[in-house]
């Protein structure tokens, strides 16, 4: 397991919790990320909370953050920077107690560079964080920062996706995938997917299926560098054909997200401002895209008009479109509809679910 103050990060204690504090919202609940709070999102009524203020100092670049929940529902951690006035910009990871609705003081993370990834470990003791090259992995419960693994000059981590059935983590580099084997903190070969990273930051450009078999990754590619998904077999590290999306224009895949049943890969294009469906069963028909209605924004926020991420809840909750410009659109994949607007924090651009166990 990447190593956290020299021990396995399995090791330590459990999740720390807050004596007195009420338990977290009951169902599934959405946490989206802004450059400088978090807004929780009930997922069965799509009603917003009050936004929680991270205690970063200054703004980070717009996508240049990300969130991700601990399996029991009631931490959400997001990794970002923090430039305090006169001093250097520093990679920072922020712990936030949902139920408390409170953000912690942000840990401070080795090295430079982009911070759009961030996933939690299957016990919720270990939050792995990106830094530049470099995964960071960090002991929730007494905050000790372990030693990075740097995966080579030129490979920014450009998002993470961790096995939900094995300890192997995912990373989305510009030459491909790189499974990392956390039990040992090591890197292996790269998958090459023949697809360049999304122009838009997201810690969504990959994505593995419910039953860990299967690795999905969106990009662009040859021919025309058009967008393209490809579809790994975990198990081999085969590539299959990739799917595009020519025949309806340009696209540039920011983000995916599987379907509650597995059926469906949803793939937030930010070129087209559209959602494209590809059957798992049959990936070389995908169906047509779906467009985003029109003033899905709000006209004092920040960002850009494209959506830059989407998730899907469990059940029959639907898929959830963050627009980028503090707003999240319910979205219907059986009837391939869009529900009403959701106004969150401004500048919004990674979403995450959690489910209060």
């Amino acid at each position: 397991m990447l190593a956290v103050a020299g021990c396995s990060a399995v090791a330590t204690p459990d999740s720390p919790s807050v004596p007195g504090s009420p338990p977290a919202s009951a169902g599934p609940v959405g946490y989206v990320a802004c450059p400088t709070a978090i807004t929780p999102v009930e997922l069965a009524t799509r009603t917003p909370e009050a936004p929680i203020a991270l205690p970063i100092a200054g703004t980070p670049p717009l996508g240049d953050f990300a969130v991700a929940t601990s399996p029991d529902g009631k931490w959400a951690f997001v990794v970002t920077q923090s430039t305090p006035p006169g001093r250097a910009t520093t990679n920072v990871l922020v712990p936030v107690d949902l139920a408390t609705q409170r953000a912690g003081a942000p840990i401070v993370l080795p090295g430079s560079g982009a911070t759009g990834a961030v996933v939690v470990m299957h016990d919720g003791r270990t939050v792995l964080a990106a830094s530049g090259t470099t995964i960071v992995p960090v002991d929730v419960a007494t905050r000790a920062v372990g030693r990075p693994l740097d995966l080579g000059k030129g490979r920014t981590v450009s998002g993470m996706a961790l096995s939900p059935t094995t300890a192997t983590l995912f990373v989305l580099v510009a030459d491909g995938v790189v499974p990392v084997d956390t039990a040992t903190a090591t890197a292996g070969s790269p998958i090459v997917t023949g697809l360049t990273v999304s122009s838009v930051s997201s810690p969504h450009g990959l994505v593995v299926s419910a039953d860990g078999t299967t690795l999905y990754v969106g990009g662009q590619g040859p021919p025309d560098f058009g967008g393209r998904v490809v579809r790994v077999t975990i198990a081999t590290g085969t590539v299959a054909a990739s799917t595009g999306f020519d025949q309806f224009g340009i696209a540039d895949p920011a983000a995916l997200a599987l379907t509650a049943d597995g059926s469906h890969l949803l793939v937030a294009d930010s070129a087209d401002n559209w959602i494209d469906d590809v059957p798992v069963a049959d990936p070389a028909h995908p169906l047509a895209p779906v467009r985003l209605p029109t003033g899905t924004g709000t006209a004092a926020a920040s960002g850009t008009d494209h959506p830059t991420d989407i998730v899907t809840g469990p059940g029959s909750t639907g898929a959830f479109v963050v627009t980028g410009l503090g707003t999240v659109l319910p979205y219907d994949p059986t009837h391939q509809t869009f529900g009403r607007s959701i106004r969150v924090c401004s500048g919004a651009s990674s979403m995450t679910v959690g489910v209060t166990s």
